[in-house]
């Protein structure tokens, strides 16, 4: 077993951490060893603690920062992170990196399964319904890129993440010195409510926006907070004639039941890849829907299924979510009912809503019924 970002990929995270993607879990030991301040950039992939990665690997052994990808391919699924950059990074040679980056953290939207660290937003409503201390959220940011100059000539691709990128002032500071220092591919992760169009059309390399969504209409606005649904469409359709776009859905317990939706209006014309992402939250995963009611959200995975099944896809994007799909439905179907887990989502859910000013009955009839939902 190999992985293509323990031998080229540089994420560097909001706490200034590095490490090899950025679904890597950090411990304190590797906090401590691979602070952004002390690391040769340069010379990292040869440090011993990445060598140690390496060899866990070779003998097939997950480490246990590899956990997300562990649980994606014990599941059958070939869209995990390390199937990903497998894929994507088949080309690369020993010294070439793909460089993810998250200079900081200030967003104009606050998505339900989205994290304080990542998002001011989130942190703000997070602190007012008291499921936080604010000054314990890492808001350090990153302003001066200097540190890349050693190694810019080896970065062929770059993954920018936020906040949102075209509204977080660090992230645009970023994209200015990219403008003049990199022609590497840059990938960036968008919510689409605001698209720098003079700079997707003067970037000198090429150019791919990942816009997040993970439902449609007025059940978007709700799950990702900020939405105004029409704007993003729009966003999205005129961002397709000008560069690479692709889809990211984040599933949850938000969004099982609004999946079908979102494959009618993505199979026309399908993205040039779609994206399946979990929260590690337990209590928003698919244990904490009733089991009185995952009939109808199994049936409504199905239908979705067999809109992917039908539409004109390429192979493999068409296996990946039918797998992601089928997987959520399977897990309806045998998972037990976590009562301490739903009730959680509950106390949650109505602690956000109350701070928000909003309530999500007004959304998705479906949500109001698993928020209402009381046990026979």
């Amino acid at each position: 077993m190999d992985c293509k970002f323990i031998h080229n990929g540089l994420a560097i995270s909001y706490d200034h951490v590095v490490k090899p993607c950025c679904v890597w879990k950090i411990d304190s030991a590797w906090q401590q060893q691979n602070q952004l301040s002390t690391t040769d950039l340069a010379d990292w992939h040869t440090s011993q603690s990445v060598i140690n990665i390496q060899q866990s690997l070779a003998q097939d052994h997950w480490p246990t920062a590899c956990g997300d990808c562990a649980r994606v391919e014990h599941h059958g699924r070939s869209d995990s992170m390390r199937a990903n950059g497998n894929s994507a990074y088949a080309h690369y040679g020993a010294n070439d990196i793909t460089l993810e980056i998250r200079p900081g953290n200030t967003c104009n939207f606050a998505c339900q399964t989205c994290w304080p660290a990542a998002s001011s937003r989130v942190a703000q409503y997070h602190s007012q319904a008291g499921l936080i201390d604010i000054k314990s959220v890492n808001s350090n940011r990153i302003t001066d890129f200097e540190f890349l100059l050693p190694i810019r000539h080896r970065i062929r691709d770059v993954v920018l993440l936020g906040g949102e990128p075209f509204y977080d002032k660090a992230c645009r500071e970023f994209l200015s010195w990219a403008q003049q220092n990199l022609s590497a591919n840059l990938t960036m992760f968008t919510n689409g409510s605001m698209i720098d169009w003079d700079f997707l059309n003067n970037y000198q390399g090429q150019l791919t926006l990942v816009f997040s969504i993970d439902a449609v209409g007025r059940a978007a606005e709700y799950v990702r907070m900020g939405t105004v649904w029409s704007d993003v469409w729009s966003n999205y359709q005129r961002a397709k004639t000008m560069v690479n776009t692709r889809v990211n859905i984040t599933t949850s317990v938000y969004n099982y039941h609004h999946l079908e939706s979102l494959m009618e209006l993505l199979t026309p014309e399908w993205p040039e890849v779609v994206s399946f992402g979990a929260p590690s939250s337990e209590y928003l995963l698919e244990s904490t829907v009733p089991t009185e009611l995952r009939s109808e959200i199994v049936d409504n995975l199905h239908r979705a299924v067999d809109l992917v099944k039908n539409a004109n896809i390429e192979s493999g994007q068409q296996h990946n979510a039918i797998n992601a799909l089928t997987s959520i439905a399977s897990k309806l179907q045998t998972q037990s009912w976590n009562t301490a887990g739903h009730q959680q989502w509950r106390n949650f859910v109505q602690s956000m809503d109350q701070v928000k000013g909003i309530a999500a009955g007004d959304y998705c009839s479906t949500l109001n019924k698993l928020l209402t939902y009381q046990a026979s």
